[in-house]
This record gives structure tokens, sequence and C-alpha cells, in this order.
């Protein structure tokens, strides 16, 4: 299927003095899911955004062009999403879509708040311990009824660039190790088009269940197409990784997010 029609309000030509965005694009404007110092990146955005047929262009100083406007943008979209979608797969269920949500909200980590209470109360405490208790997921999916157990966390990562990987992780071995019960369900959406970059998240583990990604079939054609050269013979190519994550149904298409959640 092909990327959610909302995906294209959050998509743009960014303006870019770099030269490996002329290279790539002919014009300085980038795709505002590349990395402009990375032409495989800069290739595989580009025909993403070909495909989708946006054509809107931002100022790089712009609101617009800031990652973490886009990235609010986005966990709204997700958020939306999900409360118009989980209801009619599994009306038997009654769900409970949030956005930004303590788990100390939710029954497997409501034990969490006495120990905030006693942190406060202890401050010596506070500093041996840390604060690493006091988590807000982008997006959760509860379930309605007493207690409100946690079903599902979906973090929203626009794109996987710096330490943006490895803060998901963190969160999410922070989720399995303080719970108290069944762990939920671990995901993460993304836009982003380079597989050695998904890879950073599909690999490990197995603290995350899955890497949902907004242009599936967009990027997989476009991998397809950028991602056969090998740049180091001790590294697989893009396009092998990709069909490692998908093979390994580590890296699915956004559009069974809401589907895979109803089933589980």
């Amino acid at each position: 299927m092909a990327a959610p029609d909302w995906l294209r309000e959050l998509l743009a030509w960014k303006s870019s003095a770099n030269q490996k965005v002329i290279d790539v694009c002919d014009e300085p404007w980038a795709p505002n899911i590349s990395d402009v110092d990375n032409k495989t990146s800069l290739r595989i955005a580009k025909s993403v955004l070909d495909d989708l047929g946006v054509s809107r262009k931002v100022s790089a100083n712009s609101s617009d062009a800031k990652e973490e406007s886009r990235g609010t943008a986005l966990e709204n979209a997700v958020t939306v999403q999900l409360v118009s979608e989980l209801p009619s797969l599994e009306p038997n269920r009654s769900w409970a879509v949030g956005r930004g949500k303590d788990v100390r909200n939710f029954e497997q980590y409501q034990h969490l708040d006495e120990l905030r209470m006693l942190l406060a109360e202890t401050p010596s405490l506070r500093v041996a311990l840390g604060t690493d208790y006091q988590i807000a997921p982008d997006v959760t999916v509860a379930l309605d009824v007493p207690g409100h157990p946690l079903h599902a966390v979906v973090s929203c990562k626009w794109t996987l660039r710096s330490d943006r990987a490895q803060n998901v992780r963190h969160e999410f071995n922070l989720l399995v190790r303080s719970r108290r019960g069944r762990t939920p369900h671990l995901v993460a959406v993304t836009t982003e088009p380079l597989p050695s970059r998904l890879a950073s998240l599909t690999r490990g583990t197995g603290e995350i269940d899955a890497v949902y990604h907004l242009a599936f079939e967009e990027t997989q054609a476009a991998v397809h197409a950028w991602g056969t050269v090998q740049h180091k013979k001790s590294e697989p190519t893009q396009l092998e990784l990709w069909r490692e994550m998908t093979e390994q149904n580590r890296l699915k298409d956004y559009n069974d997010l809401a589907g895979d959640l109803a089933r589980l």
C-alpha cells in the first residue's frame, strides 16, 4: 500500500547549499527526510518524494523545516489514525490512545508512582537512582478497562540520525525492566530512508518488536534502484540490509500497524 495521505503534508524540499544536494537533486533543495551529507540517503529520499509527487518547498530557516515540528506533527497524525482505526478493527476491546502520557498511568507501571513519592522525600535516593523511571512515550495504546493496562508503545522518529535510535532503545529497555506484568508491544514509526540506519533499530536484542516505515513501498522501490552499491567489502549493501529486515518482519509497512496492534 502507498504511504498515508497525511504524510505528503509533512514532506517537503528544504533549501540547502550543500554541494552533494546539488549533485544529486540538480538544485539546492533537499528532501526533508534525507541526510544532506550522504548521497545514498539523498538519492533514496529524492526518489520517495518524486514518487509521492511532493512539490512543496520550505526555507531551511522556517519552522516547517525544523525536525522537532515534524516530529510533533508525526506523533499527532499517528495518534489520530490509531484512534480512528483500532475500534473498527477490534470492536470487542475498548481502546484508549494517547500522546505523551506518563507510564505511571498504566497498570504495569503504577508502582513507579510510589517510587516517585519516595524519591521526592529522600533526595539521597534520588541522586543514587536517578530519574529514568519518568517515562512519557510518544504514543500509548491502552485498554480502557480498570487499571488501564498498557497494550503498546509507539515511538515516532521522523528520521534516525544522531542518537535517536539509541534513545528509542533506552526508553524501551526501561519499559521492559521496570514493568510489573505483561510487557507492552514496543514499536517504532519512521520515515528514515537509509536501510543502514533503520538496521540500528531492527537489529539488536529484541526489545523492539518491529519498525514501521511510513513510505514503505516507495522506499523499497528506491532502495532497489539506488541501494546496490557496496561501499565496503565487509559491509552489506543497503538493498541487502532492506531484504534482511523485511524478510525477518523486523521492518514493516506502516499501513499494517493498526491491524497488527488490533490482533496482538
